[in-house]
């Protein structure tokens, strides 16, 4: 059984790490949820959605998913 690692292009990658630090700066400046702590687990996703991209995006070894086929018998 053969199995590919799949990478998502640099420039959609590097894209997402974008998005991430656009909703991150939103909920920053609009203080959505201050009371509580939706605010840090808000901040804790968009800090992982742009790690993740730029981990993908730049390392040698950033594959999102793993494909595996399977042999004709």
């Amino acid at each position: 059984m053969a199995s590919y690692n799949v990478k998502p292009s640099k420039p959609f990658a590097v894209f997402g790490a974008l998005v991430g630090v656009a909703m991150l700066v939103f909920v920053f400046t609009k203080g959505v949820g201050q009371d509580s702590g939706f605010l840090w687990l808000w901040a804790a996703v968009c800090v992982g959605i742009v790690g993740f991209n730029l981990w993908a995006a730049f390392s040698k070894r950033g594959s999102s998913e793993v494909v595996e086929r399977r042999n004709a018998e």
